[in-house]
């Protein structure tokens, strides 16, 4: 290797969190949160008043074919105020990604970062980089289109102009297992069932945008976002008011990616937005590098390929921190990110491919220093979209109660999660109640199956901790998340001191 080797262009490229500022309320911190002087005496044992009136939500005659699961704790003494089937397994749905998240922060510790390398085993003359440009993938789900744009422009101020030879994916970091246990099979075109890679760009998703046509009987016009070549678009769609036209549809095809647009837009519907998994995700990310080195002025001659990366010198590196990681599992509920850090806990702790069943190990670790049973229940994935994993809801509140007695990360966790009536899954919900902008909570939904866990503050300043999990229920899901917001309002007004 050469002496002139590229060695002085270090591109670090650090995104700081926002969630951790937009996530508190009007300035408000953690450390704000109202809680009395001298907390009431409360008796560890269910409250009859507070029973009776959760009781009576549960037993409504709408939700009689429903099996709810349910705990509610103080977060300080863990007292039991209220409890359904609290021991009993129950399909969790994302509130899985609890635990997840909270073994990754107490594994990782509130500082780690996630960190993509490139690096290069040739040299600079005469604006050609005389070697190959090497992609150390490292599971970070939050790797944008323009943060490749950044790297392009780096390398683009260094005099780069072309690249003589290719661009090399690593994707050694995890297994060779893209999809998560017990995922169903028909999920694959879903931004849900996003293929995992170490490589991962654009959450291995694409968005496919779609506008009427000038008039009926027209094509509709097709935009993807980012704009690539990595994919084919087939456009059967039309423009029309006709119902007996199928509605629109976007979808891709199995183990392609080729994406077909078909059925009706009206002539004049406003743009409608679709989202699809990309195939091979890790190629992918080449090719948005490539078109992007391109976009900048910068050639690749070589080929795109998966290979064992050699020792290079640095170029560049993309890195994000844990808590903007933790924050993109649990507000918007992101499977592919859960999943990714399940992996990553395999890695930085046995220093082995990433796996789930090495993740889950980490977990099992962290459950077990809480004195739970892992025997007692069953964990497939990291993010909850498996049918396999099911956990009780004393599980969910004895790992919200240490969670909120780490003061020293308390503050990461519980503003990764969604605020009612402000941000991410709840965002639309409890607003206009005391609710809103108080509870901070995990939500989860497969079919037949709700789930809510996290905290909420009393009328009088106790914090509480709860999870209510629900199974197979036939009806619409809309029903048993009003039950939810009908409790969390209940306990937002609720006093010890009266």
């Amino acid at each position: 290797m050469k002496k002139k080797i590229l060695g002085s262009l270090f591109l670090l490229l650090l995104l700081l969190s926002s969630c951790s500022t937009q996530s508190v309320r009007q300035g408000e911190s953690i450390s704000k949160t109202p809680k009395p002087a001298d907390p009431p005496t409360i008796a560890s044992q269910p409250h009859a008043p507070l029973q009776q009136t959760i009781d009576a939500i549960l037993d409504d005659s709408l939700l009689a074919p429903c099996l709810f699961g349910a705990q509610i704790i103080t977060a300080e003494g863990a007292h039991v105020l209220y409890e359904r089937n609290s021991d009993k397994l129950f399909h969790p749905a994302s509130n899985m990604k609890l635990l997840t998240t909270s073994a990754g922060l107490v594994a990782l510790g509130d500082g780690y970062n996630m960190k993509t390398s490139f690096s290069s085993d040739g040299e600079i003359r005469d604006s050609t980089l005389h070697g190959s440009l090497f992609i150390h993938g490292a599971g970070d789900p939050l790797i944008r289109t323009d943060q490749l744009d950044s790297v392009a422009a780096a390398m683009y101020r260094r005099g780069i102009r072309s690249i003589a030879g290719d661009l090399v994916g690593g994707t050694s970091l995890f297994d060779t297992l893209a999809w998560g246990s017990g995922w169903m099979w028909d999920d694959e075109p879903s931004t849900d069932a996003a293929f995992m890679t170490p490589l991962t760009i654009n959450s291995n998703s694409i968005e496919v945008d779609v506008f009427p046509g000038n008039k009926t009987g027209e094509k509709p016009e097709i935009h993807t976002l980012p704009v690539t070549s990595y994919v084919t678009i087939v456009n059967t769609a039309t423009t029309t008011s006709d119902t007996l036209i199928p509605p629109l549809d976007v979808t891709r095809l199995r183990g392609q990616n080729t994406i077909v647009v078909s059925g009706r837009i009206p002539p004049q519907s406003a743009m409608k937005d679709f989202g699809v998994s990309v195939f091979q995700p890790e190629y992918y990310f080449l090719h948005l590098l490539r078109e992007r080195l391109s976009a900048r002025g910068i050639s690749v001659h070589g080929a795109l390929k998966l290979d064992t990366l050699r020792h290079a010198m640095p170029i560049a590196e993309l890195a994000h921190p844990l808590d903007s990681i933790l924050c993109q599992i649990n507000k918007p509920s992101d499977n592919l990110a859960a999943e990714q850090l399940l992996k990553t806990l395999a890695v930085e702790k046995y220093h082995v491919p990433g796996s789930a069943v090495m993740g889950h190990q980490v977990v099992k670790e962290y459950l077990s220093s809480l004195g739970l049973d892992t025997m007692k229940m069953i964990l497939a994935d990291g993010s909850g979209l498996s049918w396999y994993n099911a956990v009780s809801p004393a599980t969910l509140t004895k790992i919200l109660a240490d969670q909120y007695h780490r003061s020293s990360t308390f503050r990461h966790f519980y503003e990764s999660l969604p605020i009612a009536g402000v941000d991410g899954t709840l965002k639309n919900r409890m607003r206009g109640t005391k609710a809103e902008g108080n509870v901070h909570a995990k939500t989860g939904s497969l079919t037949g199956v709700s789930s809510l866990s996290g905290y909420v503050t009393t009328a009088d300043g106790t914090m509480l901790i709860f999870s209510i999990l629900s199974n197979h229920f036939p009806g619409e899901i809309a029903s048993l998340r009003n039950a939810q917001n009908r409790i969390m309002e209940y306990l937002a007004n609720y006093s010890f001191t009266k």
